[in-house]
């Protein structure tokens, strides 16, 4: 039963995933370079994802591989339970230049103060 469970959990991952993106099942699999089918069975819960199908659709959602095997139970949840640090932290290891690192930063940084702002904070102190 608990692997039925975990199952249903990685399907409903994967449809908000696609729905998120405005992906078909079509688009997935060629993003992932998986065949549709595999795509629908996973949605189904006709069949149980595997490590390799897992990492192609990592890859295709451009997610850390964690995400996905978290999302079919095959790792424990996110002990600060916040997964959108980790797809951050993902995405900025991605980025290769020195430079865009640093507008990375910087528009990140602004974002901050923008907030901060709204709140009717200077932000000092708060840190």
């Amino acid at each position: 039963m608990f692997a039925v469970g975990q199952h249903l959990r990685f399907s409903e991952w994967l449809q908000l995933e696609l729905d998120r993106r405005g992906w078909s099942q079509s688009d997935c699999a060629r993003s992932a370079n998986l065949n549709r089918a595999v795509i629908n069975k996973l949605l189904n819960g006709k069949s149980k994802p595997q490590p390799s199908t897992l990492a192609a659709i990592a890859r295709a959602f451009k997610l850390p591989i964690e995400t996905a095997y978290r999302a079919a139970g095959l790792l424990p949840p996110n002990s600060d339970g916040d997964e959108t640090t980790e797809e951050l932290i993902y995405i900025f290891k991605s980025i290769q230049s020195p430079q865009r690192k640093v507008t990375a930063i910087m528009l990140l940084k602004a974002l901050v103060t923008e907030e901060e702002s709204e709140r009717g904070g200077d932000g000092r102190g708060k840190r």
